[in-house]
């Protein structure tokens, strides 16, 4: 009995309803009336969005500097750069300053472009940190990274602060010409033999940059234009009175000899190399060359090298022959001049 009313009431969902004629259809079990009015409609907040500050959404764009999209990146940078603050603070430096080595040219170009709109005031306080993301660049694997790093280089050696250059030139010497010499492709540490050649063409000049030569030869020109800024900063190309004097041996006080240990005593920590120089070092973390006398004898071991590697730069000619002509003439007019001095 239960199963027939059961079986009825399944049939129910399949009959068909008949129309008639002149009758309004039958609204179906799910309608919903929607024939009511309402005066107003109350809403909590009027913006679904909140409202942020211009500092939160700077830093917003700041954290986006890491994204993980090349173009998120850079519209970051564009971002920061229209809406740089008066005052920047060290955070900023601290997320731009590894996207000097970012594997896009687009985001790079941001950065140095980010970078020179920033007032040099905030810059000075972060130049050993910048630079050292440029001498990341300058021995970095890429070949277009290590071609912008001069771009970078360039930036700081020509900044209207004096003092932003000279950090660079007091501070990282030894290491920024160390760094000069695995860019152009130099052997400071083994330079050749005297009397002897290396060809023409040998260093860096064809190896640096994009695919086509105009490319490379437009970097390699770059690279030597950061080198010839450098090295005129670091030794003064213009040599006045009181640079001159600068080079002069220094006046020690007539007490310093008592300070000193006498050369005919015996060494008991001998063994321990604290007053022996290591030759395994390449360059210190910080190069204190405040002088350019002090300058002038950390070049003086690589100079054999750098005027080799200039060499081959002259004799192949053109743009690269033109600067390194200048630069061999300059260092052997420093050269002179120091050993005039000593």
């Amino acid at each position: 009995m239960g199963s027939q009313r059961k079986k009825k009431e399944k049939k129910k969902d399949f009959v068909k309803p008949k129309l008639k004629v002149g009758k309004t259809k039958p609204k179906a079990t799910s309608y919903t009336e929607l024939g009511f009015r309402a005066k107003a409609i109350g809403i909590p907040e009027q913006s679904i969005t909140k409202t942020h500050t211009s500092r939160e959404t700077f830093d917003h764009h700041l954290s986006l500097a890491r994204h993980h999209s090349h173009s998120a990146r850079r519209e970051a940078l564009a971002y920061l750069q229209a809406h740089l603050p008066e005052e920047v603070d060290s955070s900023l430096f601290t997320s731009i300053s590894p996207l000097i080595l970012d594997p896009t040219p687009t985001v790079r170009a941001a950065v140095l472009s980010l970078v020179r709109a920033i007032p040099t005031s905030s810059l000075a306080p972060h130049v050993h940190l910048i630079s050292l993301y440029i001498h990341s660049g300058m021995t970095h694997l890429a070949p277009d990274i290590r071609a912008d790093s001069s771009k970078f280089l360039l930036f700081v050696l020509k900044a209207e602060d004096a003092d932003i250059p000279m950090q660079l030139v007091t501070r990282s010497w030894e290491k920024t010409l160390h760094c000069f010499g695995s860019l152009l492709g130099w052997d400071l540490a083994s330079p050749p033999p005297p009397g002897s050649s290396i060809p023409a063409g040998s260093g860096n000049w064809n190896k640096v940059g994009n695919a086509t030569s105009i490319d490379r030869i437009a970097n390699a020109a770059g690279h030597l234009d950061a080198l010839s800024f450098f090295l005129r900063l670091g030794l003064s190309e213009n040599l006045t009175p009181e640079m001159q004097a600068q080079r002069e041996v220094p006046v020690y006080h007539a007490d310093t000899s008592k300070h000193l240990i006498p050369r005919n005593a015996t060494a008991p920590y001998a063994r321990l190399g604290l007053f022996v120089e290591d030759k395994s070092r390449r360059w210190t973390a910080v190069s204190s060359t405040e002088d350019i006398g002090a300058r002038y004898q950390l070049l003086k071991g690589m100079l054999p090298g750098i005027l080799a590697g200039l060499d081959s730069g002259r004799r192949q000619g053109g743009e690269i022959g033109r600067k390194c002509k200048y630069l061999i003439d300059f260092l052997d007019k420093v050269k002179s001049e120091t050993e005039k001095l000593q």
